[in-house]
């Protein structure tokens, strides 16, 4: 049974469905056939299109995913408001808010599989990403629709029973210390140090949210920012990855001589996105432009194609 949820897209921003799932953030989305995407969200699979301003989808399950799909793409914001409160807020931004209109921030629903995610996405390229998080998704339980099948991403208690031995076999050409870190972080989970339900209570604060998922083995700055955007709702988070760094030396001379920042560097290029004076509460959306434009100029120095242009193909094909 194919369902609708109408878009209400702003006409100064439009939705582009076709771009918005492959814009480096979700990494579990592909080319299923036609116009049509096959993706996994919170154990469902979901096949989804955009005809004009109503996205039509089917689930395994057949159920009603409206207000799970509302979430995702963050359709209950007013994104005129927060497009138009970041570009008067900086002249570069407005520049990338006009050049990627349809660029969007997804509330993702699973928090536990953006973690695992974002610790496998470490410096890797966004194909070996993909790669690795549809690999540890093969432990999870089987889902089928039509002829697409696909697996359910594991809860932290399948990858504890799977073991970090098993996700060494899986050839999933990790730098050594991630597999350790997915385990450590599902063992916090288990001993009850890491409660990613709780740190996505609108009464948790960005710094404790911080403080606890950095105090995981291995996890960053970068990759708790992630984290706290994608999962908890935190727009005010602002990671800071080689993309980010290269778009906001422009804002700060004197790193420009530098290749990677520093730790206290990137406390700073935090808490001057985060100023009220800067993009304050929506930080994270900014972050986004920043990072999409410098992740297009390095892709386009390598020949390569943005991800928005080369939506993945099927998989295992």
């Amino acid at each position: 049974m194919t369902r609708k949820l109408e878009l209400n897209q702003s006409t100064k921003y439009p939705f582009d469905l076709d771009k918005v799932l492959y814009a480096a953030q979700d990494f579990r989305w592909c080319k299923w056939n036609d116009d049509w995407h096959s993706g996994v969200l919170k154990g469902n699979l979901i096949h989804i299109r955009q005809v004009n301003g109503v996205l039509e989808y089917k689930s395994d399950s057949g159920c009603d995913l409206n207000e799970l799909l509302y979430r995702y793409f963050r359709l209950d914001v007013d994104i005129d408001e927060i497009y138009d409160f970041i570009s008067d807020r900086d002249k570069k931004v407005k520049e990338l808010v006009q050049k990627y209109p349809w660029l969007r921030v997804l509330r993702q629903p699973d928090s536990w599989e953006c973690t695992v995610a974002y610790i496998c996405a470490g410096y890797s390229k966004i194909e070996n990403t993909i790669v690795r998080v549809e690999r540890i998704a093969g432990l999870g339980r089987k889902l089928e629709l039509d002829d697409d099948v696909r697996t359910a991403f594991p809860t932290w208690e399948e990858v504890l029973k799977a073991g970090e031995d098993k996700l060494r076999e899986m050839e999933l050409r990790f730098p050594k210390k991630h597999p350790a870190a997915i385990v450590a972080a599902a063992e916090r989970i288990r001993d009850g140090r890491l409660n990613l339900c709780w740190l996505a209570e609108p009464t948790v604060s960005y710094a404790e949210a911080n403080r606890q998922l950095m105090d995981c083995y291995y996890i960053s700055s970068k990759t708790a920012n992630c984290i706290a955007l994608f999962a908890l709702d935190m727009t005010i988070a602002f990671p800071v990855d080689r993309h980010v760094w290269n778009a906001v030396k422009c804002h700060f001379p004197l790193f420009q001589h530098r290749d990677e920042p520093t730790d206290s560097q990137k406390k700073k290029i935090i808490s001057w996105a985060q100023a009220r004076s800067r993009f304050g509460e929506y930080a994270g959306y900014a972050n986004q432009f920043l990072f999409y434009w410098k992740l297009v100029e390095s892709l386009r120095r390598k020949g390569r194609r943005p991800p928005h242009e080369r939506p993945h193909p099927c998989l295992g094909t």
